[in-house]
């Protein structure tokens, strides 16, 4: 089980130059990719989305790529010497007509467009690819490391968790053996005093039969039982269960509720209080599972 919480980064010197990948991942219910690429290398950005959905399947990825060149010979920034000149030109006519002070300095013409700008890069884009895919799978193994980690940590407390849910369950069935019985007494005495003139005995027995009936939480017991011991199983599977978990927390909680409303007893009522504390603190992990 893996957390979407995560951070990887690489970097890889190669002739072109050093690549810099920097890899991280928020929850998020689905798979959704954030490229930052260097402009000469945006025709690659299909590629890196392709290479992250096979390492990830769900969770908010923001993955940066950084490139520093390894050629830096003259003539690779070259400096527009006719439009420098130009620029100067106008820029002396403009000082002396508007009676500036001061002299027109080198920087100052340097942070006109034009003037100083890098040459077109030409790339091979299978040669740059396959550096920036090695340093990418890096970055990536590094953060699906991560996720494991903390992927990890998160089961083995939410499995304390379960065993908790566990034992206040056989709580319950025990609290509640011959809560039906005494659900049925109750209601067959409060009837009596209420009503001056009893009604056909047999007749009030069945209905107080039926009534008592629907306090049974066996059955709810017994899928409550069933959700938490999927539940654990699923901790222990590979791949993304962030999904399947929500699932089984939404009927563990419906079962937790259903319990609280049919029992009137005051043990078993705060077992149910008890249980969907536990739920709700697992639901909080689980949003960030993968």
């Amino acid at each position: 089980m893996n957390s979407m919480t995560g951070f990887g980064k690489a970097e890889l010197a190669t002739k072109l130059g050093t690549f810099t990948v920097e890899v991280s991942t928020v929850n998020n219910r689905f798979l959704e990719i954030s490229t930052k690429l260097p402009r000469a290398f945006a025709v690659l950005d299909s590629r890196m989305r392709e290479l992250v959905g096979g390492f990830l399947s769900r969770g908010k990825v923001y993955i940066y790529v950084g490139f520093e060149e390894k050629d830096t010979a003259p003539g690779r920034y070259p400096i527009n010497g006719r439009a420098a000149e130009a620029y100067l030109r106008q820029l002396e006519v403009l000082r002396k007509k508007l009676k500036l002070p001061g002299n027109i300095e080198m920087r100052d013409l340097l942070l006109l467009p034009e003037i100083a700008s890098s040459a077109a890069i030409a790339i091979d884009e299978e040669l740059v690819w396959s550096a920036m895919e090695r340093a990418a799978r890096r970055a990536l193994k590094a953060l699906v490391a991560m996720r494991q980690r903390e992927g990890r940590a998160m089961a083995q407390d939410m499995a304390a968790r379960l065993k908790a849910m566990a034992k206040t369950v056989k709580k319950i069935e025990k609290d509640s053996d011959g809560s039906v019985q005494r659900h049925r007494d109750k209601l067959k005495e409060r009837l009596e005093q209420l009503l001056e003139d009893p009604p056909d005995s047999v007749r009030l027995e069945e209905e107080i039969a039926i009534m008592a009936e629907r306090a049974d939480i066996s059955e709810e017991c017994t899928r409550l039982v069933s959700h938490i011991d999927q539940f654990s199983g699923s901790l222990k599977a590979k791949g993304a269960v962030g999904k399947r978990l929500n699932f089984l927390l939404q009927e563990m909680n419906r079962e937790a509720n259903t319990i609280g409303s049919k029992c009137s007893e005051l043990s078993i009522t705060r077992c149910a209080i008890s249980l969907k504390e536990e739920i709700e603190r697992i639901r909080e992990q689980v949003q960030n599972v993968e």
